[in-house]
């Protein structure tokens, strides 16, 4: 199941940034671990015999034991020489050992992805993160967010049926939203559905994938109808 949900997030970062990438211009993350802290640096090689006017971003998400999740994002322009190797950002993260980093580099041209990387370290928990782009000067805006935190099968399997339904409605919302486990009295557990710190949908987890496929739907309805309003509600913030 693990390997499942990586090859499944490769996939959805594959088809979101595009299918062409890493071609004429290659992004690459070199990490080196040393004790608790981390030294990653991003690094942008054109392949072609043409001068290159570039744009990168580097993000580093960080998710604690408490399951915070905290993103920062590093942004600049640059040039390629023909066929030039040239690193673009270097960052040295402090971590603890229950700590997950997830590092991306993406680089643009005019606006249009072709190169990207990604590393990851003490990756346990998964994530999916749709990456999408923003005219506005902030550079590119990460959403759908999807946090997983479950313990047993039949929570995984409901992890499953949610974000396939979570990516099929195309609902890349703009808070993190997490699917989280707890255990309960006996052999019972809890599965929440939680944006940030509110309760959008709680269930008794059973060994059932007809069950867990319904609470899913009903999942996705409330999620989809709290993205709804919040939006609405930034609307009419903004017209008063």
């Amino acid at each position: 199941m693990k390997s499942k949900l990586v090859l499944f997030f490769l996939l959805v970062f594959e088809v979101v940034v595009g299918q062409y990438t890493n071609i004429e211009v290659v992004a690459k993350i070199k990490s080196e671990t040393l004790d608790e802290t981390i030294s990653v640096v991003g690094t942008a090689r054109n392949t072609t015999e043409v001068y290159k006017s570039l744009k990168y971003s580097f993000v580093v998400f960080r998710t604690d034991d408490q399951n915070n999740l905290s993103k920062n994002i590093q942004e600049d322009r640059f040039t390629l020489e023909a066929n030039e190797v040239k690193e673009l950002s270097t960052v040295t993260i402090n971590v603890k050992e229950t700590d997950k980093i997830v590092v991306l580099l993406l680089v643009y041209e005019e606006d249009k992805i072709i190169g990207k990387d990604r590393f990851a370290f003490n990756e346990e928990k998964k994530e999916k993160v749709v990456i999408q782009e923003d005219s506005s000067d902030d550079g590119i805006e990460l959403k759908g967010i999807v946090i997983e935190e479950t313990k047993t099968k039949p929570g995984r399997d409901f992890f499953e049926f949610f974000y396939n339904a979570y990516t099929l409605n195309q609902i890349n919302g703009s808070k993190i939203v997490g699917v989280y486990e707890t255990l309960s009295f006996g052999r019972t557990t809890i599965l929440r559905v939680k944006i940030e710190d509110n309760v959008i949908h709680q269930f008794i987890g059973k060994p059932d994938l007809e069950y867990l496929e319904q609470m899913s739907k009903i999942a996705i309805r409330k999620v989809y109808k709290y993205f709804k309003d919040l939006k609405k509600q930034k609307k009419d913030i903004f017209q008063y």
